[in-house]
């Protein structure tokens, strides 16, 4: 009995308790006090790979410059004899420390050269720079760096616009909105080849989500519809199509005309 209530108290708390990011998880309340042999083995092979991997993950991860210390002039001396005939010992000793270089916003320039011939009837004008939204003063790296802020890092738009302005680049909500849905527009032919490379796969896990998007005076629900699959090289694709409704539309119009297996809850 004191186990049920135990059970039912952290269920409680778990649904109608305070919502934090140090809430543990239910399995993790749940479980037993007392562990076993096989339990604190299985915990401890765990624990060693997440280890291993974090290395992996800090030997490949950033980008590695030197940084050079010499010794001060007043010590290259022995401290022995006192003689200053030293010579380097080897590769020095290394120590790694990770810092952190803030990005920042430049304001490019760009300069076509135009020549003109000497008959006084020929121009030849260099080429433009390519840009992304034509007669944009925005280029490819911000809008990159607007979508992965949005998308990957769930930063609202108007607190990124906050942030360009900070960095030095004039920028509003509304700008920053319409720049967004462009680079979406630019993607598209890219978001269209994902899919239909899912879509192909024998095997495709989909679900949907729904979210509230906004409408006019209101909002309203929407469903972000999910597509998975694994392919022959281990890889995963991930492609996404947003509907306003739940129906099978939306999952006929990406897997319509394949064959293989769906695999959904329900």
């Amino acid at each position: 009995m004191t186990s049920l209530e135990a059970k039912m108290a952290a269920l409680e708390r778990r649904v109608f308790g305070r919502k934090t990011e140090k809430l543990p998880p239910v399995a993790k309340e749940l479980k037993p006090s007392s562990t076993t042999p096989e339990d604190e083995a299985l915990r401890a092979a765990s624990a060693l790979q997440t280890r291993r991997e974090r290395a992996a993950r800090k030997a490949a991860g950033a980008v590695e410059r030197e940084v050079p210390h010499e010794v001060p002039a007043e010590e290259r001396r022995c401290p022995a004899c006192g003689s200053e005939a030293l010579k380097p010992l080897g590769e020095g000793r290394r120590t790694v420390v990770y810092e952190y270089v803030p990005a920042f916003f430049e304001k490019q320039v760009h300069v076509q050269e135009v020549l003109a011939c000497a008959c006084g009837r020929g121009v030849v004008t260099a080429p433009a720079p390519p840009k992304v939204v034509d007669k944009g003063e925005y280029g490819p790296g911000l809008l990159a760096h607007a979508v992965v802020s949005k998308c990957a890092d769930a930063m609202p738009l108007h607190r990124l616009a906050q942030r360009m302005e900070r960095g030095g680049v004039p920028m509003s909500r509304s700008t920053l909105t319409d720049l967004f849905h462009q680079s979406a527009e630019v993607l598209l032919p890219l978001s269209s080849h994902l899919l239909q490379c899912i879509a192909s796969a024998e095997v495709v896990w989909a679900d949907e989500t729904p979210l509230r998007v906004l409408d006019v005076k209101k909002t309203r629900r929407g469903y972000l519809w999910t597509f998975l699959t694994q392919t022959p090289q281990g890889e995963w694709l991930i492609g996404y199509r947003f509907s306003l409704g739940r129906a099978g539309k939306t999952p006929k119009d990406v897997l319509g005309g394949t064959t293989g297996a769906l695999v959904v809850d329900g």
